[in-house]
Protein backbone atom coordinates (compact mmCIF):
# COMPACT_ATOMS: atom_id res chain seq x y z
CA UNK A 1 0.00 0.00 0.00
CA UNK A 2 1.31 3.40 -0.92
CA UNK A 3 2.14 6.05 1.69
CA UNK A 4 -0.48 8.48 0.33
CA UNK A 5 -3.29 6.06 1.05
CA UNK A 6 -1.94 5.42 4.54
CA UNK A 7 -1.83 9.15 5.37
CA UNK A 8 -5.33 9.71 3.97
CA UNK A 9 -6.73 6.92 6.14
CA UNK A 10 -5.05 8.26 9.26
CA UNK A 11 -6.32 11.79 8.61
CA UNK A 12 -9.90 10.53 8.10
CA UNK A 13 -9.79 8.55 11.35
CA UNK A 14 -8.54 11.60 13.25
CA UNK A 15 -11.45 13.76 11.98
CA UNK A 16 -14.01 11.08 12.81
CA UNK A 17 -12.60 10.74 16.31
CA UNK A 18 -12.68 14.52 16.87
CA UNK A 19 -16.39 14.84 15.91
CA UNK A 20 -17.23 11.69 17.81
CA UNK A 21 -15.77 13.04 21.03
CA UNK A 22 -18.40 15.85 21.19
CA UNK A 23 -15.87 18.28 22.54
CA UNK A 24 -16.51 21.03 20.00
CA UNK A 25 -20.34 21.18 20.18
CA UNK A 26 -20.95 22.69 23.66
CA UNK A 27 -18.36 25.38 23.10
CA UNK A 28 -19.88 26.38 19.74
CA UNK A 29 -23.45 26.63 21.12
CA UNK A 30 -22.40 28.89 23.99
CA UNK A 31 -20.47 31.15 21.68
CA UNK A 32 -23.51 31.55 19.37
CA UNK A 33 -25.86 32.40 22.28
CA UNK A 34 -23.45 34.94 23.72
CA UNK A 35 -22.96 36.59 20.34
CA UNK A 36 -26.74 36.74 19.74
CA UNK A 37 -27.34 38.37 23.14
CA UNK A 38 -24.60 40.88 22.51
CA UNK A 39 -26.11 41.84 19.14
CA UNK A 40 -29.58 42.25 20.64
CA UNK A 41 -28.25 44.37 23.50
CA UNK A 42 -26.34 46.60 21.14
CA UNK A 43 -29.44 46.99 18.93
CA UNK A 44 -31.58 47.93 21.94
CA UNK A 45 -29.04 50.49 23.11
CA UNK A 46 -28.82 51.90 19.61
CA UNK A 47 -32.62 52.16 19.46
CA UNK A 48 -32.62 54.06 22.76
CA UNK A 49 -30.05 56.46 21.53
CA UNK A 50 -31.78 57.14 18.19
CA UNK A 51 -34.51 59.90 18.44
CA UNK A 52 -38.11 58.99 17.46
CA UNK A 53 -39.08 60.29 14.01
CA UNK A 54 -42.12 62.60 13.83
CA UNK A 55 -43.78 64.48 10.99
CA UNK A 56 -44.32 68.22 11.44
CA UNK A 57 -45.90 71.19 9.69
CA UNK A 58 -45.52 74.88 10.34
CA UNK A 59 -48.71 76.82 11.03
CA UNK A 60 -49.08 80.60 11.25
CA UNK A 61 -51.82 82.52 13.05
CA UNK A 62 -54.48 84.27 10.95
CA UNK A 63 -56.60 87.23 12.05
CA UNK A 64 -60.21 86.20 11.56
CA UNK A 65 -63.79 86.81 12.62
CA UNK A 66 -65.03 84.22 15.05
CA UNK A 67 -68.62 83.10 14.44
CA UNK A 68 -70.24 81.03 17.17
CA UNK A 69 -73.38 79.01 16.22
CA UNK A 70 -76.18 78.63 18.77
CA UNK A 71 -79.00 76.16 18.12
CA UNK A 72 -82.57 77.51 18.35
CA UNK A 73 -86.03 77.50 16.75
CA UNK A 74 -88.32 79.96 15.03
CA UNK A 75 -91.12 81.34 17.21
CA UNK A 76 -93.98 83.77 16.72
CA UNK A 77 -93.06 87.25 17.91
CA UNK A 78 -96.38 87.50 19.78
CA UNK A 79 -99.11 85.07 20.81
CA UNK A 80 -102.63 86.16 21.74
CA UNK A 81 -105.57 84.14 23.05
CA UNK A 82 -108.80 85.79 21.93
CA UNK A 83 -111.56 85.13 24.48
CA UNK A 84 -115.25 85.94 24.78
CA UNK A 85 -116.23 88.94 26.95
CA UNK A 86 -119.86 87.84 27.11
CA UNK A 87 -121.67 84.49 27.07
CA UNK A 88 -123.56 83.07 24.13
CA UNK A 89 -123.87 80.36 21.49
CA UNK A 90 -121.30 80.55 18.70
CA UNK A 91 -123.18 81.02 15.43
CA UNK A 92 -120.36 82.04 13.06
CA UNK A 93 -116.59 81.58 12.65
CA UNK A 94 -114.74 84.09 10.52
CA UNK A 95 -111.56 82.06 9.81
CA UNK A 96 -110.02 78.62 9.96
CA UNK A 97 -106.70 77.38 11.37
CA UNK A 98 -103.79 78.64 9.28
CA UNK A 99 -105.63 81.67 7.90
CA UNK A 100 -104.06 85.12 8.17
CA UNK A 101 -106.24 87.84 9.64
CA UNK A 102 -105.94 91.58 9.99
CA UNK A 103 -106.66 93.58 13.11
CA UNK A 104 -110.41 94.29 13.40
CA UNK A 105 -111.60 91.33 11.32
CA UNK A 106 -114.29 89.00 12.68
CA UNK A 107 -113.16 85.81 14.39
CA UNK A 108 -116.33 84.60 16.18
CA UNK A 109 -119.94 85.82 16.35
CA UNK A 110 -122.26 84.88 19.22
CA UNK A 111 -126.04 84.86 18.98
CA UNK A 112 -127.68 88.03 20.26
CA UNK A 113 -130.26 86.01 22.25
CA UNK A 114 -132.47 88.20 24.46
CA UNK A 115 -130.16 91.19 24.10
CA UNK A 116 -132.27 92.81 21.36
CA UNK A 117 -135.38 92.71 23.55
CA UNK A 118 -133.39 94.06 26.47
CA UNK A 119 -132.09 96.85 24.29
CA UNK A 120 -135.61 97.80 23.13
CA UNK A 121 -136.78 97.91 26.72
CA UNK A 122 -133.78 100.01 27.78
CA UNK A 123 -134.43 102.47 24.96
CA UNK A 124 -138.09 102.82 25.99
CA UNK A 125 -137.13 103.37 29.62
CA UNK A 126 -134.61 105.97 28.56
CA UNK A 127 -137.18 107.81 26.43
CA UNK A 128 -139.68 107.82 29.32
CA UNK A 129 -137.07 109.05 31.79
CA UNK A 130 -136.03 111.75 29.36
CA UNK A 131 -139.63 113.03 28.96
CA UNK A 132 -140.19 113.07 32.72
CA UNK A 133 -136.99 114.90 33.37
CA UNK A 134 -137.63 117.50 30.65
CA UNK A 135 -141.15 118.19 32.00
CA UNK A 136 -139.98 118.44 35.59
CA UNK A 137 -137.13 120.75 34.64
CA UNK A 138 -139.53 123.03 32.74
CA UNK A 139 -141.89 123.21 35.69
CA UNK A 140 -139.01 123.92 38.04
CA UNK A 141 -138.19 127.06 36.07
CA UNK A 142 -141.58 128.51 37.08
CA UNK A 143 -141.28 127.21 40.60
CA UNK A 144 -144.06 124.67 39.96
CA UNK A 145 -141.84 121.67 40.77
CA UNK A 146 -139.67 120.98 43.74
CA UNK A 147 -135.95 120.68 43.31
CA UNK A 148 -136.10 117.23 44.87
CA UNK A 149 -138.36 116.07 42.04
CA UNK A 150 -135.94 117.44 39.47
CA UNK A 151 -133.06 115.59 41.11
CA UNK A 152 -135.04 112.34 41.28
CA UNK A 153 -136.05 112.48 37.60
CA UNK A 154 -132.49 113.31 36.59
CA UNK A 155 -131.17 110.29 38.52
CA UNK A 156 -133.71 108.01 36.81
CA UNK A 157 -132.64 109.41 33.44
CA UNK A 158 -128.95 108.74 34.12
CA UNK A 159 -129.73 105.20 35.25
CA UNK A 160 -131.65 104.52 32.04
CA UNK A 161 -128.75 105.87 30.01
CA UNK A 162 -126.30 103.61 31.84
CA UNK A 163 -128.46 100.51 31.39
CA UNK A 164 -128.76 101.17 27.66
CA UNK A 165 -125.02 101.72 27.33
CA UNK A 166 -124.35 98.43 29.15
CA UNK A 167 -126.69 96.49 26.88
CA UNK A 168 -125.18 98.10 23.76
CA UNK A 169 -121.69 97.16 24.92
CA UNK A 170 -122.77 93.61 25.68
CA UNK A 171 -124.32 93.42 22.22
CA UNK A 172 -121.07 94.61 20.62
CA UNK A 173 -119.18 91.88 22.45
CA UNK A 174 -121.11 89.19 20.57
CA UNK A 175 -118.85 90.01 17.60
CA UNK A 176 -115.34 88.94 18.62
CA UNK A 177 -112.76 90.78 16.50
CA UNK A 178 -109.04 90.14 16.00
CA UNK A 179 -107.17 92.54 18.28
CA UNK A 180 -104.01 92.23 16.15
CA UNK A 181 -103.03 90.93 12.74
CA UNK A 182 -101.71 87.39 12.76
CA UNK A 183 -102.21 83.75 11.86
CA UNK A 184 -105.00 81.66 13.37
CA UNK A 185 -103.18 78.73 14.98
CA UNK A 186 -106.00 77.26 17.05
CA UNK A 187 -109.79 77.47 16.85
CA UNK A 188 -111.16 75.39 19.74
CA UNK A 189 -114.61 76.98 19.48
CA UNK A 190 -117.00 75.37 16.99
CA UNK A 191 -120.32 76.62 15.67
CA UNK A 192 -123.10 75.66 18.06
CA UNK A 193 -120.90 75.65 21.18
CA UNK A 194 -121.88 77.77 24.16
CA UNK A 195 -119.08 80.09 25.18
CA UNK A 196 -118.89 81.26 28.75
CA UNK A 197 -117.38 84.59 29.64
CA UNK A 198 -113.64 84.06 29.08
CA UNK A 199 -114.20 81.13 26.72
CA UNK A 200 -111.52 80.74 24.04
CA UNK A 201 -112.52 81.81 20.53
CA UNK A 202 -109.15 81.44 18.77
CA UNK A 203 -105.39 81.81 19.14
CA UNK A 204 -103.43 84.27 17.03
CA UNK A 205 -99.68 84.17 16.40
CA UNK A 206 -97.91 87.22 15.01
CA UNK A 207 -95.54 85.87 12.34
CA UNK A 208 -94.21 89.12 10.89
CA UNK A 209 -91.73 89.75 12.32
CA UNK A 210 -90.78 86.27 13.50
CA UNK A 211 -88.32 85.47 16.30
CA UNK A 212 -85.49 82.97 16.41
CA UNK A 213 -85.10 81.93 20.04
CA UNK A 214 -81.90 80.26 21.25
CA UNK A 215 -80.11 79.46 24.50
CA UNK A 216 -76.92 81.51 24.78
CA UNK A 217 -73.98 80.08 26.81
CA UNK A 218 -73.09 82.38 29.69
CA UNK A 219 -69.50 82.84 28.46
CA UNK A 220 -70.85 84.56 25.33
CA UNK A 221 -72.92 87.16 27.22
CA UNK A 222 -70.24 89.89 27.05
CA UNK A 223 -70.28 89.65 23.24
CA UNK A 224 -74.05 90.03 22.75
CA UNK A 225 -76.25 93.06 23.36
CA UNK A 226 -79.77 94.11 22.50
CA UNK A 227 -79.98 95.93 19.18
CA UNK A 228 -76.94 94.26 17.59
CA UNK A 229 -77.23 92.67 14.16
CA UNK A 230 -77.02 88.89 13.76
CA UNK A 231 -77.78 86.19 11.21
CA UNK A 232 -79.27 82.72 11.31
CA UNK A 233 -79.64 79.72 9.04
CA UNK A 234 -82.77 77.57 9.07
CA UNK A 235 -82.64 73.82 8.62
CA UNK A 236 -84.93 74.33 5.60
CA UNK A 237 -82.12 76.23 3.86
CA UNK A 238 -83.06 79.88 4.31
CA UNK A 239 -80.47 82.34 5.61
CA UNK A 240 -81.95 85.34 7.40
CA UNK A 241 -80.70 88.36 9.32
CA UNK A 242 -82.21 90.56 11.98
CA UNK A 243 -81.70 92.34 15.29
CA UNK A 244 -81.22 90.96 18.78
CA UNK A 245 -84.54 91.84 20.43
CA UNK A 246 -83.99 90.66 23.98
CA UNK A 247 -81.66 88.73 26.29
CA UNK A 248 -83.06 87.03 29.39
CA UNK A 249 -82.02 88.49 32.73
CA UNK A 250 -81.96 85.07 34.41
CA UNK A 251 -80.42 81.81 33.24
CA UNK A 252 -81.76 78.32 32.93
CA UNK A 253 -80.64 76.78 36.22
CA UNK A 254 -79.77 73.42 34.66
CA UNK A 255 -77.95 74.49 31.49
CA UNK A 256 -76.61 77.89 32.66
CA UNK A 257 -77.78 79.45 29.41
CA UNK A 258 -79.75 82.61 28.68
CA UNK A 259 -82.65 82.87 26.23
CA UNK A 260 -81.91 85.29 23.39
CA UNK A 261 -84.39 86.42 20.71
CA UNK A 262 -83.41 87.45 17.19
CA UNK A 263 -86.19 89.42 15.48
CA UNK A 264 -86.35 88.73 11.73
CA UNK A 265 -88.64 90.37 9.12
CA UNK A 266 -91.05 87.84 7.62
CA UNK A 267 -93.04 89.56 4.86
CA UNK A 268 -95.67 87.30 3.35
CA UNK A 269 -95.25 84.92 6.31
CA UNK A 270 -92.90 82.68 4.33
CA UNK A 271 -90.99 81.50 7.40
CA UNK A 272 -92.83 78.99 9.57
CA UNK A 273 -92.89 78.59 13.32
CA UNK A 274 -91.07 75.75 15.07
CA UNK A 275 -88.28 75.30 12.50
CA UNK A 276 -84.80 74.41 13.77
CA UNK A 277 -82.27 77.19 13.19
CA UNK A 278 -78.71 78.15 14.03
CA UNK A 279 -78.16 81.67 15.32
CA UNK A 280 -74.67 82.95 14.49
CA UNK A 281 -73.08 85.17 17.11
CA UNK A 282 -70.12 87.19 15.81
CA UNK A 283 -67.38 87.47 18.42
CA UNK A 284 -64.44 89.91 18.40
CA UNK A 285 -61.72 89.23 15.81
CA UNK A 286 -59.00 86.96 17.14
CA UNK A 287 -55.77 85.34 15.99
CA UNK A 288 -56.27 81.66 15.36
CA UNK A 289 -54.65 78.65 13.71
CA UNK A 290 -56.44 76.17 11.51
CA UNK A 291 -55.20 72.67 12.33
CA UNK A 292 -56.05 69.32 10.71
CA UNK A 293 -57.78 66.77 12.89
CA UNK A 294 -54.58 64.67 12.93
CA UNK A 295 -52.82 67.40 14.92
CA UNK A 296 -55.26 67.27 17.85
CA UNK A 297 -54.64 64.91 20.74
CA UNK A 298 -55.27 64.51 24.46
CA UNK A 299 -52.87 64.95 27.35
CA UNK A 300 -52.53 62.32 30.08
CA UNK A 301 -55.16 64.16 32.14
CA UNK A 302 -57.61 64.32 29.23
CA UNK A 303 -57.01 67.92 28.15
CA UNK A 304 -57.48 68.68 24.44
CA UNK A 305 -54.48 70.18 22.69
CA UNK A 306 -51.59 69.51 20.35
CA UNK A 307 -47.86 68.78 20.56
CA UNK A 308 -45.39 71.21 19.05
CA UNK A 309 -41.62 71.38 18.60
CA UNK A 310 -39.64 73.81 20.76
CA UNK A 311 -35.87 74.36 21.10
CA UNK A 312 -35.30 72.79 17.69
CA UNK A 313 -36.19 69.17 18.60
CA UNK A 314 -38.03 69.06 21.94
CA UNK A 315 -41.69 68.02 22.34
CA UNK A 316 -44.15 70.28 24.20
CA UNK A 317 -47.89 69.75 24.78
CA UNK A 318 -50.02 72.92 24.34
CA UNK A 319 -53.67 73.08 25.53
CA UNK A 320 -56.05 74.50 22.93
CA UNK A 321 -59.47 76.14 22.76
CA UNK A 322 -61.54 75.15 19.73
CA UNK A 323 -63.21 78.23 18.24
CA UNK A 324 -65.06 76.66 15.31
CA UNK A 325 -64.97 73.32 13.52
CA UNK A 326 -65.05 72.76 9.78
CA UNK A 327 -65.09 69.69 7.58
CA UNK A 328 -61.33 69.79 6.95
CA UNK A 329 -60.07 71.00 10.31
CA UNK A 330 -60.64 73.20 13.32
CA UNK A 331 -59.84 76.82 14.17
CA UNK A 332 -58.07 76.89 17.52
CA UNK A 333 -56.57 79.40 19.95
CA UNK A 334 -53.64 78.91 22.30
CA UNK A 335 -50.64 78.48 20.00
CA UNK A 336 -47.77 80.95 19.46
CA UNK A 337 -48.00 83.08 16.30
CA UNK A 338 -45.86 80.59 14.39
CA UNK A 339 -45.88 76.99 15.58
CA UNK A 340 -44.22 73.80 14.38
CA UNK A 341 -46.94 71.26 15.05
CA UNK A 342 -46.47 67.49 15.14
CA UNK A 343 -49.03 65.98 12.78
CA UNK A 344 -47.60 62.45 12.54
CA UNK A 345 -46.47 60.40 15.54
CA UNK A 346 -47.71 62.85 18.20
CA UNK A 347 -49.34 60.03 20.19
CA UNK A 348 -46.00 58.22 20.63
CA UNK A 349 -43.99 61.04 22.22
CA UNK A 350 -44.13 62.91 25.54
CA UNK A 351 -43.24 66.35 26.89
CA UNK A 352 -39.51 67.08 26.88
CA UNK A 353 -38.63 64.17 24.59
CA UNK A 354 -35.97 64.76 21.95
CA UNK A 355 -37.22 63.73 18.51
CA UNK A 356 -36.07 63.58 14.91
CA UNK A 357 -38.05 65.92 12.68
CA UNK A 358 -39.28 65.30 9.17
CA UNK A 359 -41.46 67.64 7.13
CA UNK A 360 -44.90 66.03 6.78
CA UNK A 361 -46.61 65.68 3.43
CA UNK A 362 -50.02 66.16 5.03
CA UNK A 363 -52.04 69.17 3.96
CA UNK A 364 -52.85 71.85 6.49
CA UNK A 365 -56.48 71.86 5.42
Amino acid sequence: MSKSYIWSALFALAIIGWFGSGYILPATSNNVDAASQTVEKQAAEAAKLKPFLVGVREFKAIERSNIFPVRGTTEASSKVEVRARTAGILEQQGFETGDSVKAGELLCRLDSGAREAQMARAKAQLASAQRDYDATAQLAKGNYAAKAKVSSDKARLELAQAELAQIEMDMSWTSIMAPIGGVVTDEPAEVGMFLQVGGLCAKLHVMDPINIEAQLPERLLPNVSEGMKAAAKLITGETVSGTIKSIAMTSDRETRTFKVKLEVPNPGVKLREGVTAELYIELPRTSAHKLPASALTLSDDGQLGTRIIVDSNKVKFVPLTILTQEANGAWVAGLPATATVIVEGQDFVVDGQTVEIAQSAQEAG
